[in-house]
């Protein structure tokens, strides 16, 4: 498939269940990437999962990143401070080449990373997209090569992605026999998720939580008030046998390594 047939592919999913997981094949194709995060992010708000194709060390991402750890990525405060698009390398962040390389380190022992860029969709003043490429193996050369490269397909990205998510709610679509791999095996583990346990409404509910949305989120998607969502949610924690938002995302977590 030519490049051109791979963006037709890409333009005909958009606002389609499909449109991130074609999206990630396209980006992983042109810049010969390992591993790939979307988020939706609005402000003082967690973000909202909305696609990965990440296969080593998961735990740090659903536990952890999207938990709090996404307060101290400089990556996402880069994001959350612009006031548009844009496409940012660890250099463009650091003054300091030993402060640079010391949260590299870091970086790399939670992730398995070397090389990442950053992406920054500005939908609206309080409403982003942040996506997120990373390299399992440092190469300088294909590195530099991958700057040059998202920055000539910055702008049809920000088309693309502004046709999708513009208006829409960043809502992860169930699972779908056109997905593939982890993200369908993600959509089959929301999907199923405390199953045995929890009334279809407290799956929904559950589900939304792990994605990143509060109370007031869930409120207005389902048109019940706020006050139904917490009860709810109270009975979802005493059904589960935990006490916190961290503790369901471990539960989660554990479900989807075993599912």
């Amino acid at each position: 498939m030519t490049e051109w047939q791979r963006v037709a592919d890409l333009v005909s999913s958009i606002r389609t269940i499909d449109f991130s997981q074609r999206l990630a094949t396209f980006l992983k194709t042109e810049l010969h990437s390992d591993q790939l995060l979307l988020l939706g992010c609005r402000a003082d708000k967690h973000p909202i999962y909305l696609y990965d194709c990440i296969d080593t060390k998961r735990d740090f991402l659903f536990h952890h990143y999207l938990m709090d750890s996404y307060l101290h990525d400089p990556f996402y405060l880069r994001a959350q401070q612009a006031t548009d698009d844009g496409v940012w390398r660890l250099q463009d962040l650091f003054d300091s080449a030993k402060a640079r390389k010391s949260y590299q380190q870091l970086f790399t022992e939670k992730t398995g990373l070397h090389d990442e860029f950053c992406l920054s969709f500005k939908l609206e003043p309080n409403r982003w997209i942040v996506l997120f490429i990373g390299y399992s193996e440092p190469n300088q050369s294909r590195y530099q090569a991958s700057y040059q490269k998202l920055l000539q397909l910055q702008g049809l990205l920000s088309a693309f992605i502004r046709q999708h998510w513009g208006q829409d709610s960043f809502v992860v679509s169930s699972a779908s026999p056109a997905k593939t791999g982890l993200q369908h095996q993600l959509s089959q583990a929301f999907s199923c998720f405390g199953q045995q346990l929890l009334t279809d409404k407290e799956q929904q509910i559950a589900s939304l939580l792990l994605q990143g949305f509060d109370s007031v989120d869930i409120a207005q998607q389902l048109s019940i008030t706020a006050g139904t969502v917490k009860n709810h949610r109270k009975k979802i924690y005493a059904k589960l046998q935990i006490g916190s938002l961290s503790e369901l995302f471990q539960l989660f977590l554990t479900h989807l390594l075993t599912s």
